[in-house]
């Protein structure tokens, strides 16, 4: 028998989602994690790295606008493998120490970050169990703190010592094995594909339909502020135990990788818990909560004491980064039917679009307050924020979907 035509189970579904969010999310934390470094290289103040996210991220954010309609079109595996060749594109241009070519490398990235999630939701959807849908996709979403813990622990060390383009290899490599381990499966999993409609070929993709639809609109924009949080996290945390706390660049490197596994950790835990209570939002809220307090612990906890500050890494991690999965699944199970992954793309078109603001505004207010850590304090009101966003969504949706 054509070992192809073999239909694969669920949890290799899962994996292989999670192997291309991990990859997608090694490509765009890459360069924020050896910032020192590479600003060193090319002359530059590192803070300017908030711009590169930036720019990676509003090119997903109009990428992931026809992520939906790609996943209708050619496929959520065919997607998935063009994201994987966005992120080698990326890599070989960032080998290039200069800023257009790391410039055009950041789109491609970007392009593969504004794909992935549409192609997993469908995948997710069409193939997983659906009583365990937020522990599925909160599987699926450990690929990025993975992916970070990964970049965090060898990054700088191989920048340090053989050259920030080695560090580039790692990425590439995975991404080639990926697609090619994809098309054992693809005419499989692309199936079935081809639906039409208006919605398949909407300007704006699947942005209107969350947009007029009130819950997924108050949790898309809970989703803007939580991940322009989280992005700022992960591009200026190594900068600001550098610059304000004095540690070196490893030692940084290490701090982070906690965050990255408290992230990976917690994505499955949270994912649980939301199945058991029933409610996404109420779990939301909780991480909203315990998010601002691993912020304010990071600022003013003793890093001289490695079993307290691992521990408020860990939990700083475990909240700033460990939200996705259960609003992917919460905005899965809210979709209208046959439209989740026009859903996935217009709901992460905010998850982008908070991406894209996040960074770009924290190094606006960093030249203002001159202080990483001040800055870092008032990403505290956009939390508060949240958690009224969240009481909106909860009133917006019908008693039988709560």
């Amino acid at each position: 028998m054509n070992q192809a035509a073999v239909p694969p189970g669920p949890w290799v579904v899962v994996a292989v989602a999670t192997v291309v969010q991990m990859i997608v999310a090694m490509s765009n934390v890459l360069l924020p994690t050896i910032a020192p470094k590479l600003a060193e290289i090319l002359g530059a103040d590192p803070v300017l790295i908030g711009y590169q996210v930036s720019l990676t991220f509003g090119s997903a954010a109009l990428a992931t606008i026809y992520g939906g309609n790609a996943v209708l079109r050619y496929g959520a595996a065919r997607s998935s493998q063009m994201a994987m060749l966005c992120c080698v594109a990326g890599m070989v241009l960032f080998a290039f120490a200069n800023i257009p070519a790391i410039a055009l490398g950041s789109v491609a990235i970007g392009i593969a970050a504004g794909m992935v999630n549409p192609a997993a939701a469908h995948l997710l959807v069409s193939h997983t169990p659906g009583a365990r849908r937020n522990l599925m996709f909160s599987l699926k979403q450990t690929g990025v703190p993975v992916g970070g813990v990964i970049t965090s622990l060898t990054a700088p060390a191989i920048a340090v010592k053989f050259g920030y383009q080695w560090s580039l290899l790692l990425v590439g490599v995975l991404a080639l094995l990926i697609l090619a381990f994809i098309q054992r499966h693809r005419a499989t999993w692309d199936a079935g594909n081809g639906a039409t409609g208006k919605e398949q070929h909407s300007t704006f993709g699947g942005v209107p339909l969350v947009v007029r639809t009130p819950n997924l609109r108050w949790i898309s924009l809970v989703a803007l502020i939580f991940s322009a949080i989280q992005r700022c996290v992960m591009s200026f945390t190594v900068i600001y135990l550098v610059t304000e706390r004095n540690l070196g660049l490893i030692e940084a490197g290490v701090l982070f990788s906690v965050v990255q596994v408290g992230g990976s950790v917690a994505r499955i835990c949270w994912g649980w818990l939301a199945d058991r209570l029933r409610s996404s939002i109420a779990v939301l809220a909780i991480i909203g909560v315990v998010a601002a307090c691993a912020i304010l612990a990071m600022l003013y906890g003793d890093v001289n004491n490695k079993i307290l500050i691992y521990m408020v890494f860990f939990i700083l991690g475990a909240t700033s980064l460990g939200w996705n999965g259960v609003f992917h699944a919460e905005g899965a199970r809210l979709s209208p039917p046959g439209l989740v992954s026009m859903v996935a793309a217009g709901t992460t078109f905010f998850v982008f679009g908070g991406v894209l603001l996040g960074p770009a505004l924290f190094a606006m207010v960093y030249g203002v307050m001159n202080s990483y850590a001040l800055t870092f304090q008032l990403m505290l009101i956009p939390s508060l924020i949240a958690l009224m966003l969240l009481e909106a969504a909860r009133r917006a949706t019908p008693p039988e979907k709560q």
